[in-house]
């Protein structure tokens, strides 16, 4: 099959990129492919040699020189895929959710526009908020073709001081759904609200490409070491993007208490930090400064390492894209305790992989599970057994390929949509070819 992607690609720094690079390995022997970026630069030795690499700017152009069988837009709530908007229904295929809220990413590309932020710098001024108006129309217009009824309010909302919670409640994902021949989803949770956001849509399911990597005892023990841990610490790892939503702040919280009576518990902070000042402060504040490590931003032929480097690890998310989480698997792969929030959509791991964090009791539900792994080495073995096991049988590699050959196809054989008259004005319209 003769393929497209459209997505971030290494050395972007997202989950989606480092997974689009892993699937095209699974896949790229059995079709012809081409990917479509919309960076200054390209990780080449991230991707195989065979797979030619074009600007976006290129698809249109590309699609009308030799027509694809499909082209993947893969779509994630993130400034990253910002590109991706003018092409997902210009030239229609299957489209990847990787979460089901887009509206943060999306909502940014009319806000934090120039004209937008040329009149917020001056809004006084006539001019400045003439030129922003047709792009606060155009995010008015797309709210209200999705939520009809409610567009205004939610415009004015986002114009002015709103809760945190205010994008989980509308994901905003109707117009991209509708303008796509298929959808393909990571999760039975996802796949049933997109249905019930769009009735009649193709949704389709197929795991993620996630493996263990091999890492040699001796390795872990002497960085362990570097770090400052000795054998005798019990170190809870998070990683990832370290946002408030990965809940670092109750983390931290939750083992200075434990701390307070089991002097062996460390903290290792591996992932971007978006505010390292105030995670300084909140960890100067409860005493935490000398039990933890923040490594920052880590390559990912690093990661698997410094995962094995924790006893123990706490990913929470809360509030929730309803993602399924690239780096939950890597953690779960490389065989870590792992405490996760209780989130219907992380349903489907099994109760002897992970323990659940009720999200109504964070803090003391989260020290009481540090405790409980602390003290119980047996159960930590127990779950780290299970949790390698898990993703060895769910993600193993030829079965991730087999399911997304079967999504391939059945999304190749949907008919293209036809654009709807009463789509906003602005959203881009199917070329024809």
């Amino acid at each position: 099959m003769r393929l497209a992607f459209v997505s971030p690609l290494p050395p972007v720094a997202s989950g989606i990129a480092d997974y689009t690079a892993d699937l095209l390995q699974l896949i790229a022997p059995r079709h012809e492919i081409e990917l479509f970026h919309g960076q200054d630069e390209v990780e080449s030795g991230r991707l195989l040699a065979a797979v030619k690499v074009h600007p976006a700017a290129e698809l249109v152009a590309r699609q009308r020189e030799r027509r694809f069988d499909l082209v993947v837009h893969e779509l994630g709530n993130s400034p990253a895929h910002a590109f991706q908007y003018e092409l997902v229904s210009r030239v229609p295929g299957l489209l990847v959710l990787h979460e089901l809220v887009l509206h943060h990413a999306r909502a940014a590309q009319f806000l934090e526009s120039e004209e937008v932020r040329a009149w917020h710098a001056s809004p006084g001024s006539v001019p400045a908020r003439e030129r922003a108006e047709p792009v606060l129309e155009a995010w008015r217009a797309e709210l209200e073709y999705a939520y009809p009824g409610r567009g205004a309010r939610l415009h004015a909302a986002a114009l002015g001081t709103v809760g945190s919670l205010l994008p989980y409640a509308y994901p905003l994902v109707r117009l991209p759904v509708e303008a796509s021949r298929a959808v393909a989803v990571h999760n039975r949770f996802t796949a049933e609200a997109v249905r019930a956001e769009v009735k009649g849509a193709l949704v389709l399911q197929a795991p993620m490409p996630v493996s263990r990597f091999d890492v040699d005892a001796g390795a872990v023990r002497a960085l362990r070491e570097r770090l400052g841990f000795g054998p005798q610490h019990v170190v809870v790892g998070v990683f990832g993007l370290l946002t408030r939503e990965k809940r670092v702040a109750s983390v931290a919280r939750a083992l200075a208490r434990a701390a307070a009576s089991d002097d062996r518990l460390r903290l290792l902070l591996v992932g971007p930090v978006p505010d390292r000042a105030r995670l300084d402060a909140d960890l100067a504040r409860l005493d935490l400064l000398g039990r933890t490590v923040v490594t920052g931003r880590v390559p990912l032929a690093e990661l698997a390492a410094l995962i094995e480097a924790a006893d123990v690890v706490a990913h929470l998310r809360y509030p929730s894209a309803r993602e399924t989480s690239a780096a939950l698997l890597r953690v779960l792969a490389q065989g870590r305790p792992t405490l996760v929030s209780d989130l219907e959509h992380q349903s489907e791991l099994p109760d002897d992989v992970v323990l659940r964090i009720d999200v109504a009791d964070e803090e003391g539900a989260l020290e009481a599970g540090l405790r409980r792994l602390a003290g119980d080495a047996t159960l930590r073995e127990r779950l780290s057994r299970a949790a390698a096991a898990y993703v060895a049988r769910e993600h193993e590699p030829s079965r991730v390929a087999a399911a997304w050959e079967a999504v391939f196809e059945a999304a190749r054989q949907a008919p293209i949509p036809a654009a709807r008259t009463e789509w906003p004005r602005h959203w881009p319209r199917p070329e024809a070819f």
